[in-house]
């Protein structure tokens, strides 16, 4: 067996579950390493600080290389295995597989902000998850700065990220017609473009891990519009 890969994320990060899901699926070896805990000792600190990481391992096993952004994570992996391959075959489905994922990527994932940094419930239940997660022994003294911290920090981002109150009812309208449309197609289907899934599954999956789990009022809609 090769000297596995690894993923630097963290489970409230949409992108890092996403990839963590597609070297899952292919069956490729990894290694699942929490960002800001012990796990990512030693490993090379990217140009871009943002996750997941994926590092690439040389003939000895130490990760000598690490790359960000999930599109190209995937690509790269695309040359790397053969195995269980995420590209369509045709043309046209692979264009739309791109897309869908981009617009996973780039616009669901305004969904998702809006949801964890906008409605109230939502914002204290992240000031007290989010911080748990790289933090499980950490005092409960540090544990409440580090929320603060990020709280104070996503909630001031909500206009750059497009979520202000002009924005709020398109975005929101967007997530239940996604969640309508999803419904119908999940019906008859297993997967968005064919019998197997693409990159844009996994886009989707990233943010709707999310989405439908951990924010309350998008959970809630999701019962009510979309629970397939």
């Amino acid at each position: 067996m090769p000297n596995p890969l690894t993923l630097v994320g963290t489970y409230g990060s949409p992108y890092s579950l996403k990839m963590r899901a597609v070297l899952r699926y292919r069956q490729i070896p990894f290694r699942w390493a929490i960002q800001g805990t012990a796990d990512e000792q030693g490993i090379p600190r990217p140009k871009v600080a943002i996750i997941p990481v994926l590092g690439f391992p040389d003939a000895s096993g130490e990760v000598t290389e690490v790359m960000v952004d999930s599109t190209p994570q995937i690509a790269r992996l695309e040359t790397m295995f053969r195995e269980r391959s995420l590209k369509p075959t045709d043309a046209g489905l692979h264009f739309l597989d791109l897309l869908i994922e981009d617009y996973a990527d780039e616009w669901v994932t305004k969904m998702m902000y809006h949801y964890r940094w906008a409605p109230r419930e939502s914002v204290e239940r992240a000031r007290k998850l989010l911080p748990v997660w790289p933090g499980l022994h950490a005092t409960d003294e540090r544990l409440e700065r580090m929320g603060e911290y990020i709280v104070d920090r996503q909630v001031s981002r909500r206009a750059l990220v497009g979520s202000t109150e002009t924005n709020a009812p398109v975005i929101e309208s967007s997530y239940i017609r996604l969640l309508e449309i999803l419904h119908r197609h999940l019906e008859g289907n297993d997967f968005l473009l064919g019998d197997r899934p693409g990159s844009s599954d996994f886009g989707l999956y990233g943010q709707l891990s999310q989405l439908v789990i951990i924010e309350p009022p998008s959970t809630d809609l999701c019962i009510l519009h979309g629970p397939r």
